[in-house]
């Protein structure tokens, strides 16, 4: 029916009249030649610079993208604190929760802050802590003497901050070295008790604001029963790891924790919101001359 050319041959072309010729292929000189010019000049170029549409995953990447990830970082970088910052607000919460309410059979420590322990949370409740308490002893000093003018003693918001942060970085390094020394093992590492012992102090923020009632009995049983439930928490957390100990050393390490959870509480009540009678006098005594001296 075609011919080699593509047209339709003589002996079918007298059958429809009204078509001459039909075309399947097109001549050579349809093609532009310059158009396969650009084809070979951009293949060249494409050689002379190394391009190859294959190899675009050996690409360099450009110079903003960050590749700390790939380097080790030291303590001392503020790069390396990074990661305890990265924790969410419902991450927080449960673990405020789980600080204040001992579980026997659950473990605070492995449920919550195993995982991705935080210094977010403990460094604001730290602060928290020092606030209140700084704040509730100028309040009550005030109440005790409602004859002079308010006036903050800002001793107090150093000696609260110099306490608080002590025992908070005292007790998670003995508690290191102990694990490290005594039990020859390493099962936390200091960052995880730091967090363990910044959320324990969380108990004592609502309990700051109730020491400013002057009731002493009161005051000593908030002390006491804040300081049993924090310190159980900790307990609860520290067992799993000082009852292997093969010396049986864990009856006594546990009551030492406890001791100095309530050694804290007591202090910081003591100092900040229990006056006695004689230091109210004192007090009286000393606003009593430096009135009479400002009058003469």
């Amino acid at each position: 029916m075609f011919s080699s050319d593509g047209f339709l041959s003589d002996k079918f072309s007298n059958k429809g009249p009204g078509q001459t010729h039909i075309f399947t292929s097109f001549p050579n000189s349809a093609v532009d030649p310059d158009d396969d010019s650009s084809l070979d000049n951009k293949s060249n170029n494409d050689q002379l610079y190394g391009y190859n549409p294959s190899n675009t995953e050996q690409l360099p990447l450009p110079a903003t993208v960050n590749n700390t990830k790939n380097e080790q970082l030291n303590i001392w970088q503020i790069e390396y604190y990074q990661k305890y910052f990265q924790i969410d607000t419902q991450q927080i919460l449960e673990r405020l929760v789980a600080s204040i309410t001992p579980r026997p059979n659950k473990s605070y420590f492995n449920s919550t802050i195993r995982q991705n322990p935080d210094l977010y949370g403990p460094f604001w409740v730290c602060i928290t802590f020092i606030v209140t308490v700084a704040i509730g002893g100028n309040i009550l000093t005030y109440f005790r003497t409602p004859d002079t003018e308010f006036q903050i003693d800002f001793s107090k918001i150093t000696l609260s901050a110099l306490l608080i942060c002590f025992y908070w970085w005292l007790m998670p390094t003995c508690i290191y070295f102990f694990f490290r020394w005594h039990l020859q093992r390493i099962e936390y590492i200091f960052i995880e008790l730091l967090c363990i012992y910044g959320y324990s102090l969380t108990i004592f923020i609502p309990v700051s604001i109730l020491w400013m009632i002057p009731i002493t009995w009161l005051q000593w049983l908030l002390t006491i029963l804040s300081s049993l439930i924090s310190g159980s928490v900790l307990i609860v957390a520290f067992w799993p790891t000082v009852n292997s100990d093969p010396k049986r050393f864990n009856a006594i390490s546990m009551l030492i924790i406890l001791f100095a959870h309530l050694v804290m509480a007591i202090s910081i009540m003591l100092v900040f919101f229990h006056i006695s009678d004689t230091n109210m006098n004192e007090k009286k005594e000393s606003i009593m001359i430096s009135s009479t001296k400002s009058k003469v």
